[in-house]
């Protein structure tokens, strides 16, 4: 039998990533002492706090018995739930995170009023660490004690914001001069309610951003928004027709995905939805991949033909995903994509049926 230990740890570790099971890795972690020092790293890159047995189980106990193991910590997950369980970890929690000095992300989980009470004892640590991604994921906002503290913090490569009901929406206003060096990828839950002026101003701050999902904006200020963004290469957002907004001076980014959430209500009428759609990607043979999620309101969203024919016409040689899920197409516009697009892998779509949706993978 060949010796494991004599194989090279930069050889195992390799290996043992594609394990996505961390009972997989633990076990490969007792096989020999080669694969102990290569699986060890990966166990403990990603931890995250859980609840069993109405029972905190937490990292942070092993970390600080342990705590030359923090050094291997990339990703860290909290929640709420755990504090709002056992008031007397967030000594723990906090004392274990100044151990990881080479941490890349967190992520906040929070569904109680007491966000911010639950929340600014792990900013502050976070705020001495180098950080290059933060998701805050809360039902209530995180209060203005938290965004004052984050308002500092520069950085930052990928950021999450999604408060889903109480408090002032968060748009970045007085922290994208300090993200803008360095966001890449924005996500913000709720702009409803801010004025296109004060989001074109934010945005305008954040040349750099390549990858934007955003719900809440008038959809007439997404244009002026992206003109704002010339490295933008992928765009999510949320279709709701309201108001009138200025058309853009400069040429659009080129985007290479575009994701619109959609009602059937939405379309009802006029065919805005889709006009507005079609300004958004002018660049021929550039978008790689079109998503539309939609809900039915008032009957099934039914996509128009001609817009399929030129979305076909400017985009079949790049195009290689469409799914639009339960939206409905005319059997002439699905052969048109499985025959014009040449490089298409995925496409997903409903036909005349509501009942009968259509799944293809392309090799």
């Amino acid at each position: 039998m060949f010796p494991f230990e004599k194989l090279p740890v930069d050889l195992i570790q390799p290996i043992l990533s594609q394990l996505d099971d961390r009972r997989d890795l633990t076990v490969a972690a007792i096989v020999c002492r080669s694969f102990n020092y290569a699986a060890t790293p990966l166990i403990y890159r990603t931890v995250d706090a859980g609840i069993k047995d109405k029972n905190v189980l937490h990292p942070s106990a092993t970390l600080l018995r342990r705590p030359e193991l923090a050094q291997y910590v990339w990703h860290v997950t909290e929640t709420g739930d755990t504090v709002r369980k056992n008031p007397y970890v967030m000594g723990d929690i906090t004392s274990a995170l100044r151990l990881c000095t080479n941490l890349v992300s967190v992520t906040w989980w929070d569904r109680s009023k007491s966000a911010e009470v639950n929340f600014m004892p792990i900013l502050e640590v976070l705020m001495t660490l180098p950080l290059k991604e933060l998701n805050l994921h809360t039902q209530y906002d995180i209060g203005d004690r938290a965004w004052a503290l984050l308002n500092k913090m520069s950085g930052i490569r990928r950021l999450s914001v999604w408060s889903l009901d109480w408090g002032p929406p968060r748009v970045l206003q007085g922290w994208a001069e300090l993200l803008g060096p360095t966001l890449t990828h924005l996500e913000l839950g709720r702009c409803a309610g801010v004025p296109p002026t004060v989001l074109i101003s934010v945005f305008l701050q954040l040349p750099l951003l390549r990858d934007l999902r955003v719900r809440g904006v008038p959809s007439a200020a997404i244009p002026s928004i992206m003109a704002c963004l010339p490295k933008l290469t992928a765009l999510d957002t949320d279709y709701n027709g309201r108001g009138k907004y200025r058309s853009p001076h400069v040429p659009l980014p080129s985007l290479r995905s575009l994701t619109v959430q959609a009602s059937s209500v939405d379309v009802v009428g006029p065919d805005q939805l889709w006009r507005w759609i079609s300004s958004l990607i002018p660049h021929a043979e550039s978008l790689q991949s079109f998503s539309l999620a939609s809900f039915a309101v008032q009957g099934q969203i039914a996509i128009p033909h001609p817009f399929i024919i030129r979305l076909i016409r400017l985009h079949g040689k790049s195009l290689k995903r469409f799914t639009v899920a339960a939206a409905e197409i005319t059997p002439d516009a699905l052969l048109y994509l499985s025959r014009d697009c040449p490089l298409l892998e995925e496409l997903e779509c409903s036909g005349p049926s509501p009942n009968v949706v259509c799944s293809c993978r392309f090799h």
